[in-house]
């Protein structure tokens, strides 16, 4: 093969898909790519190492391959050459020395469009070159550390910077922890020093000075596991090293949902935001698919997004100080105005906070490989945005400015670059404090997410002599330094979710790890949906590279997804081949085997208004002992026994609890440890939970089988109910009042998942993802093991939960208990009133449009439907004559 052999090859962007900077025409095509890079073997060489700004030469490129080029001095410096040109045969580079020292270079090479764990990104000769950069050959360009030392000095905190564009073109030098210098250094000991253009300075702020905020501060961080990282930096600064401990085998370490944490005066808010699958204004209902599996259904992610943000500032008084928020720029089907510029014009004009948007070229992967003026595009394109915004309250970190320095220093380290997504990592490095000369721990590093936390907490508590004077001014002491931190975090990644309001679980105390059988297992994977095959067959739209893979990206109209109809098979009953989960099948007695029994312990399956506050209230009016959310509730001071205790927790009622919490997932984990349903002093009478598979899974067992029995109602009339009742109960922890400002309509569209509830708790699968099967199997649990009750015949149904549970009714105290609760007064009782969580209401007229719009893809209506069954045939099986009664009609 020839030497002169002339070729073309693509030089590398990250994202800007724009063909005239993409594509650099050499010469004329190859027709055998794989020849090529037989033929080329590609090297580098610096071409001016006397000059003050060096020229580095990478020589015979690959076709489809792109070139990071990292200049470090172990400890003390990094930095990233940036490309100028394209010659014949060649790449040019540029790198600037701040201080002289000797420097090593290395140049990866990465495939194009190939990731995956185990793709490396080979260093290519002579990496690393090392060259000694003279005092001399600085002094033209700066004057050393004592340079950057005085920069650092003579510049204002960046958080009191008023021009919009400060970040928008991120530059200056990543100073090592081994180079001793007067400025602000993160925990690792790194320092970054901005650069004169952006005339501002890091401040940072240490734990102590966090804990001692005189007043009540949030910071909301709005985006994917990018800016997680950031997240997760803040939270591993607020808190002690017995708090953090856990934090890599938490819920908290990788949570695709919500997380809010609290400790002292400051509040740390994370929402997963995948902005990428935002629809586009005149979009279709779509269906995405990653590879094989959904990660997107049918709904709109940009209305559920539209809430979230009403629900950041629904409560004037607890708004966020700071926002950084993820834009979809970079992204195939961003949109600005619609995607991003709605959510500035949506702020309150009264917030005074600040939001700082970041984009997709916040990477590691993606960084530093742009010819220079593509980058100069990309810059003057974020500040094209910021004035077309006019928002002084808003900023855009220049992704690729922020990340192209810290390639090396990523998750994955330096051989596999191209794996990095992420700039934080999990680990455990020592920190000593030189004032206090303490030692303490890092559990989650990275200088780049320490840095933008950094920049958050700035925002947050202002300029740090204004702040610190402030703490000594205080005269109240700082807020409870005990933690608590509340989440709703899906198991699986796919599908992707932006839930408003979504109901979350709040621990108290250190994070604590995944339970063992809360960690994700095989029979977790059916929570994933696969795409369906019509979609498979499509071509595909686009690909893009995760941590694992290379991810094909498949868009089809929402009609490839079957819809939810009644059917002869679903109206049928479920079918019997179906086999139950085996901690269902073997912790739970069948109803036919159950009757009477009092060997097996109770459970109530509480469905939200069905009747649940109403039946508790029965049991305790019978004397009977339950494990509800009473039992741990702090005010009666027995929450953190180490011992089950049973108590009356009110002086005005003979009522008796159990010093557990059945009713999350954490408090049946602390009540499974405890010993609950095995113990008999003291014995639990009655276990009460809307949590289905944790309290089967958790508390109980082969030895101490439980038996199941629930009051159900029509699903249309659970969701009006629980619609009107949380925008006016302010004393649940679900409150909701910014609900009142909607109407039910509107919020049946945004709160899709409440409309298949049942079916999810059943089967332990996100409530996006379920299918036919799903209900399925829904049907055959209840069938087999749930003794049902209708709400709309109350009094039977409780009798038939009676017979069940072997509780003798008959004596006249039980049946005045029953008779009050039902609204059946007692002879010479006039005022017997039922004790529920029932609130008077707008009533859905059956067949109107709303009705279709609450029944429509509502797997819960057909379960019901069905539960309307077999409720006859288990009046037979209990023994009871089914007859209508006064009450029921």
């Amino acid at each position: 093969m020839s030497s002169t052999r002339n070729i073309r090859y693509l030089l590398a962007d990250d994202g800007d898909w724009d063909e005239d900077d993409d594509v650099q025409q050499l010469e004329d095509i190859s027709n055998n790519d794989d020849d090529l890079v037989q033929y080329f073997e590609t090297s580098f060489r610096v071409v001016n190492e006397a000059a003050p700004e060096l020229q580095i030469e990478i020589i015979n490129p690959k076709p489809r391959y792109q070139y990071s080029i990292t200049v470090e001095s172990v400890g003390k410096y990094t930095g990233t050459a940036t490309l100028l040109s394209q010659k014949k045969g060649k790449l040019v580079y540029s790198w600037r020395p701040s201080f002289a020292d000797t420097y090593d270079i290395y140049v990866h090479e990465l495939e194009r469009n190939r990731y995956g764990a185990h793709v490396k990104t080979p260093l290519i000769q002579p990496s690393p070159l090392s060259v000694t950069i003279s005092p001399d050959q600085t002094n033209t360009t700066s004057e050393g550390i004592e340079s950057l030392e005085e920069r650092a000095r003579n510049m204002i905190p960046c958080q009191s910077v008023t021009d919009m564009n400060v970040f928008s073109r991120f530059d200056g030098d990543w100073i090592g922890p081994n180079v001793k210098i007067e400025a602000d250094t993160l925990r690792t000991g790194w320092t970054f020093v901005p650069s004169e253009a952006m005339n501002c300075t890091f401040e940072t702020f240490s734990q102590q000075d966090l804990l001692s905020m005189p007043e009540k501060k949030s910071i909301h961080v709005i985006g994917t596991s990018k800016e997680r990282g950031v997240y997760l930096a803040l939270v591993d600064l607020l808190l002690s090293d017995d708090e953090k401990f856990h934090i890599h085998k938490s819920v908290i370490g990788q949570c695709w949902g919500r997380v809010n944490m609290t400790k002292g005066n400051l509040e740390l808010v994370y929402q997963d935001f995948r902005v990428a699958q935002f629809e586009t204004p005149d979009a279709e209902d779509y269906v995405e698919c990653h590879n094989d599996l959904i990660a997107k259904d049918s709904g709109k992610f940009i209305d559920n997004a539209t809430s979230v943000w009403h629900e950041v500032f629904q409560d004037e008084t607890s708004w966020p100080s700071v926002i950084l928020m993820v834009t979809g720029k970079g992204e195939n089907n961003w949109d600005f105005d619609y995607h991003t510029r709605s959510f500035v014009e949506m702020l309150p004009s009264s917030w005074n906070g600040t939001l700082i948007f970041t984009d997709g070229y916040f990477s590691p992967r993606l960084a530093g490989l742009s010819a220079n003026d593509v980058n100069e595009k990309y810059k003057s394109k974020l500040e094209e945005y910021l004035e077309t915004m006019d928002d002084n309250r808003v900023r855009w970190v220049d992704g690729k400015g922020i990340s192209k320095e810290m390639r090396m220093y990523a998750e994955f380290g330096p051989e596999f670059v191209t794996r990095s997504q992420h700039f934080h990592r999990n680990c455990n490095e020592s920190i000593i404090d030189e004032s206090t000369g303490m030692t303490s721990h890092m559990r989650v590093c990275g200088n780049v997410t320490d840095l933008i936390a950094q920049l958050l907490l700035g925002f947050t508590l202002g300029e740090k002599k204004d702040y610190l004077q402030t703490v000594q001014q205080a005269e109240e002491e700082p807020g409870d330094m005990k933690l608590t931190y509340c989440y709703d975090c899906p198991k699986k990644l796919l599908p992707f979710h932006i839930t408003p309001t979504p109901r979350l679980t709040c621990v108290e105390g250190p994070i604590r790890p995944l339970h063992e059988r809360e960690n994700i297992s095989d029979e977790d994977t059916k929570a994933e949906q696969t795409c369906p095959q019509s979609c498979m067959s499509q071509g595909i739209s686009w690909s893009f590279g995760s941590q694992s893979d290379t991810v094909n990206v498949r868009q089809c109209p929402a009609s490839t997804i079957t819809p939810v109809t009644r059917t002869a098979e679903t109206s049928n009953g479920p079918n019997e081949s179906i086999e139950l989960p085996k901690s269902i099948q073997s912790n739970l007695v069948d109803v036919s085997e159950g009757v009477g029994q009092t060997s097996f312990t109770p459970f109530f399956w509480h469905i939200p208004k069905c009747a649940g506050t109403a039946i508790q209230n029965l049991y305790f009016c019978m004397g009977l002992t339950l494990a509800n959310q009473v039992g741990a509730n702090p005010k009666f001071k027995h929450n953190e026994e180490t011992a089950l205790v049973e108590f009356k927790p009110w002086k005005r009622y003979d009522w008796s609890v159990i010093n557990v919490d059945t009713t999350t997932r954490a408090g049946i984990l602390r009540a499974q440890e405890l010993g609950l349903v095995s113990s008999k002093d003291p014995k639990v009478d009655l276990v009460v939970s809307g949590e289905f598979d944790s309290v089967v899974s958790h508390l109980f067992d082969k030895t101490n089988r439980g038996k199941v029995f629930a009051m159900f109602r029509h699903p249309v009339e659970r969701l009006e109910s629980l619609f009107y009742y949380l925008q006016k109960a302010n004393w649940e922890s679900t409150f909701h009042p910014e609900w009142a400002r909607t109407s039910l309509r509107d919020w049946a569209k945004i709160h899709k998942g409440e409309k298949n509830w049942m079916v999810h708790k059943l089967v332990k699968k996100d409530v996006h993802s379920l299918t036919m099967d799903d209900l399925e199997l829904a049907k055959q649990i209840v069938k087999e093991k749930i003794l049902v009750g209708l709400e709309s015949k109350f009094v039977e149904s409780i009798h038939r939960f009676n017979v069940y549970s072997g509780i003798d009714d008959s004596s006249k105290e039980r049946q005045s208990c029953i008779a009050s609760l039902a609204r059946v007064p007692t002879k010479g009782d006039k005022q017997a009133t039922r004790a529920s969580n029932s609130d008077p209401h707008p009533k859905t007229k059956p067949g109107s449009a709303l009705w279709k719009l609450l029944t429509e893809d509502s797997l819960d209506v057909l379960l019901y439907e069905y539960i309307e069954e077999i409720y006859e045939h288990q009046g037979e099986i209990i023994g009871l004559k089914i007859k209508d009664s006064a009450d029921d009609k």
